[in-house]
């Protein structure tokens, strides 16, 4: 009954550190691995493993039994890409060795991801661990560490409350040194303004990776170039909405700054008021880009622009019954209680609608949203 003693480099250290081509069959192999790997990086835990299996080797060799050693290769870009080059040599080794059981060989959890593929094709007895006694878990420890922030839904879950508090804690924490400096105080700190910075850009930079807003921001200008490129008709209604959007950042800051004696809950307050609409304007500039180049692209009018337009639209009037109510609740404004109720009704009145729209019209022409459209002379 032959054994085989597999070690496994799922990160193909062996290759790209030392240029050697994998697998690697027999003792005098993987001796010969191991020595160019150490010379190359004397760190790497790779050169522990296959000395590992080059001794477990000896060791059952002495017993008298019939065992070969070998090390198997992945690829640098861990992942799909490393296991099936990991199955590719599992399954040249198998061939040339014929082994009955496998004995594996690993230095960390990474490695152990390719278990099921090994055990799928020949009886696994034993599965050896390897770890540097200086530092017994940090490969493992990393390596978990990675997985973790490469998980979405970890990742969602972990960071946006740790990034959002960050980042509202140094914008608020900066706002009571700008507003002394713009009222001509000049006993302000500016350590303690650039200790609030770090706080608002470690919380943004935190809420960024967490929801990878660098990658969404990466494809949105290469689809804004692709489309200005081929002459996209919805770019004007793109630059519009931006230049909207600028304008209400504007209108906000001028609303908020007009009484310099204000406190710094109603400075906010204005702000959110001056801002709002001219954003919500803006969002409906960017649905109509999409509705027109929708339509003039595949000729049918899809109705999910239009529910989204009346949905900002509810929530802009909801948002500013709250805001005036607000106001008047701590005594910054007297606005009629009517007007503010009439806001609100309004607000749900337009919501209610867009939910009985967007009911009737997916009833009508299915759920599949820009697929689902009507034509433009009214038929499916």
């Amino acid at each position: 009954m032959r054994t085989l003693v597999l070690c496994v480099d799922r990160d193909d250290d062996f290759g790209s550190k030392t240029g050697l081509n994998s697998p690697f069959i027999g003792r005098e192999e993987n001796l010969n691995a191991a020595m160019s790997l150490g010379v190359k990086d004397p760190e790497d835990s790779d050169t522990n493993t296959v000395l590992a299996a080059v001794s477990l080797y000896d060791e059952m060799l002495k017993q008298g039994m019939d065992v070969v050693v070998a090390t198997i290769c992945g690829d640098t870009h861990v992942g799909y890409q490393s296991d099936l080059a990991l199955s590719t040599q599992l399954e040249t080794v198998l061939k040339e060795v014929k082994p009955d059981r496998v004995v594996l060989v690993s230095d960390g959890a990474e490695d152990e991801y390719i278990y099921p593929v090994i055990s799928s094709r020949v009886k696994v007895d034993s599965v050896r661990k390897v770890f540097v006694k200086q530092a017994p878990t940090v490969e493992s420890t990393y390596y978990i560490l990675i997985k973790m922030l490469n998980d979405d839904k970890i990742r969602k879950r972990l960071f946006p409350p740790i990034g959002l508090a960050l980042l509202v804690f140094g914008t608020f924490a900066l706002l009571d040194p700008l507003v002394k400096l713009f009222n001509g105080d000049t006993d302000v700190s500016f350590t303690n303004i650039g200790l609030a910075m770090i706080w608002a850009v470690v919380g943004l930079y935190l809420l960024v990776f967490a929801y990878k807003l660098g990658d969404w921001l990466s494809d949105w200008w290469s689809n804004a170039r692709r489309a200005m490129r081929s002459g996209s008709t919805l770019m004007p209604f793109v630059v519009l909405a931006g230049l909207l959007v600028l304008l209400g950042v504007m209108y906000g800051v001028d609303a908020a700054l007009v009484d310099p004696d204000d406190d710094i809950f109603l400075k906010i307050l204005l702000f959110i008021n001056g801002t709002m609409w001219m954003w919500v304007f803006a969002y409906f500039t960017y649905q109509v880009g999409l509705f027109i180049s929708h339509y003039l692209n595949k000729g049918t009018l899809s109705y999910p622009y239009i529910i989204a337009s009346v949905t900002v639209f509810a929530l802009g009037f909801i948002i500013q019954g709250a805001l005036d109510a607000t106001e008047v609740f701590f005594g910054y404004s007297d606005f009629d209680q009517t007007i503010i109720v009439l806001e609100i009704v309004a607000g749900f009145l337009l919501a209610g609608f867009g939910g009985l729209l967007s009911t009737s019209l997916r009833d009508m022409y299915g759920p599949k949203g820009d697929e689902a459209a009507v034509d433009a002379d009214g038929a499916e």
